[in-house]
């Protein structure tokens, strides 16, 4: 099949006396105008209650503007079909199954090679370094649980306060977070390796991948000013699980990846969208324009 991009720019060229003007005559000034009143509905104030409502697929923001309970049913009702959407996109992506071939091959590198038991030795030798408060930290901020509650959060503030932006990325949060616990816990049961606090399902870890997967999302999402601390948390969460020896060294490093791979693949999916096109961003630095493109793929 042919892969054709139909591309919209909307282009302003700053001028030393402050003033924008297009730079490709009046059908952009059209088009330009048109873009940037979609960009500024998408931050305007909720529509009262009773809105048409917009297909899941079309939409960003709830269902129902301003309506709580109407929204807050109707993505109950979508979300079968939005994890399965996320779900074929995420283990379709090339980009998903080079991590989640890593993630294998690190596992078995890491165990087959002496490696997880170096690290084993290591603490037998010199025992934990962290102690009881920071391991309580670890525990309770890198647990599948605490992120849920977190994106749960976000997600019924942001119905209750009709931000699109934070909604939004609440349920990609949620979405990625459900589909990597889900195959975390498939690769547990198929893998039954035993992990140095005797858990007959160490492999992979699925502190670490929750943990990576909600940095993932957030980085993607708002930059590395939340993403790289995330991240450096995320980190942590590892350490504490080997320090702790409640799992191994590649139990970690597999469970990282996996939850890169699926936070990445959600949130690549989650991008924003007008009329079912894909929003990037528009350079031309020979005239010196700079703004935002529509492209969309057949």
């Amino acid at each position: 099949m042919s892969r054709m991009h139909l591309a919209v720019a909307a282009m302003v060229t700053v001028v030393t006396s402050g003033i924008c003007r297009a730079d490709a005559g009046g059908d952009w000034l059209s088009v330009g105008a048109q873009l940037a009143q979609t960009e500024r509905a998408a931050e305007a104030p909720a529509a009262p209650a009773g809105a048409a409502y917009v297909p899941w697929q079309e939409r960003r923001g709830p269902a129902y503007p301003g309506d709580f309970w109407h929204s807050f049913g109707r993505d109950a009702k979508e979300l079968p079909a939005t994890l399965w959407d996320d779900t074929k996109v995420t283990f379709t992506s090339p980009t998903s199954w080079i991590l989640f071939g890593l993630a294998g091959a690190a596992g078995i590198a890491l165990h087959g090679n002496n490696g997880d038991d170096q690290v084993a030795d290591h603490y037998t030798r010199h025992g934990s370094q962290l102690n009881t408060f920071w391991d309580s930290v670890g525990d309770a901020g890198g647990n599948p649980g605490t992120h849920f509650a977190l994106a749960g959060a976000a997600y019924l503030c942001s119905l209750a306060k009709g931000d699109t932006k934070t909604y939004e990325v609440s349920k990609t949060l949620l979405n990625a977070l459900i589909i990597n616990g889900l195959f975390t816990e498939a690769l547990k049961v198929a893998a039954r390796t035993e992990s140095p606090n005797g858990d007959e399902m160490g492999w992979p870890s699925g502190h670490a991948s929750s943990s990576f997967c909600f940095a993932t999302v957030m980085h993607e999402a708002y930059g590395p000013w939340v993403g790289v601390p995330l991240f450096g948390f995320a980190t942590f969460v590892g350490y504490e699980r080997i320090d702790a020896r409640n799992h191994d060294f590649s139990d970690v490093i597999s469970g990282a990846l996996i939850g890169i791979a699926v936070g990445h693949a959600v949130s690549t999916h989650h991008q924003p969208r007008i009329l079912g096109m894909d929003v990037i961003p528009y350079v031309n630095p020979e005239k010196g324009a700079l703004g935002i493109a529509l492209t969309k793929t057949w």
